[in-house]
């Protein structure tokens, strides 16, 4: 039988380089690309433990003549029971952090919630945790079980009707010494 002749070309081999030395060789097998050389310079390098402090800061709150009150004094109604809030809770904190220690990483953690104006806490929820789950279990155990009072009727009149929005409240863990 008879192939055509686009296959009798296809099946002819095709032409072979010539042969290289084998200094020739040598020289392609332990050459590297500029890519190469720089990565394996990087990696030989000591790679440093040093980390400059990073400082997180966040800044909350506003100012208008209308709505809830910007003004965070203790003077003030709001005030006073914002204080009350916050000595519950750390009391319940520093029970559980005292009871965890061994558990607890160090770090920040921030919560965010609402005090509805029987005092209970609604939607409560984690908005930035720097440290571990045990610490995080704390901070939210504190806030659940802190017996916080029912909103005072002159403080609950300038709030929403959902109640007071508790934005960011942080709770860090530091070593001692």
């Amino acid at each position: 039988q008879q192939k055509p002749a686009s296959q009798q070309n296809a099946a002819q081999p095709a032409a072979q380089p010539e042969p290289i030395t084998a200094a020739e060789q040598f020289a392609l097998l332990t050459q590297k690309s500029a890519s190469a050389l720089d990565a394996a310079a990087a990696s030989s390098q000591a790679q440093s433990a040093y980390r400059r402090q990073k400082e997180r800061t966040h800044i909350a709150g506003n100012i208008t003549n209308r709505g809830i009150s910007s003004v965070n004094a203790l003077g003030t109604p709001l005030g006073r029971y914002q204080k009350i809030v916050a000595d519950s809770i750390g009391s319940r904190w520093y029970t559980y952090v005292d009871q965890k220690r061994d558990l607890i990483n160090i770090g920040t953690l921030r919560l965010g919630f609402i005090i509805d104006r029987s005092g209970r806490v609604k939607n409560l929820k984690v908005t930035e945790n720097s440290s571990n789950e045990a610490f995080a279990s704390v901070c939210v155990q504190s806030v659940i079980e802190a017996h916080l009072p029912p909103i005072p009727e002159d403080v609950a009149q300038s709030l929403p009707p959902e109640g007071l929005e508790v934005e960011g409240l942080g709770f860090i863990i530091f070593p001692n010494g």
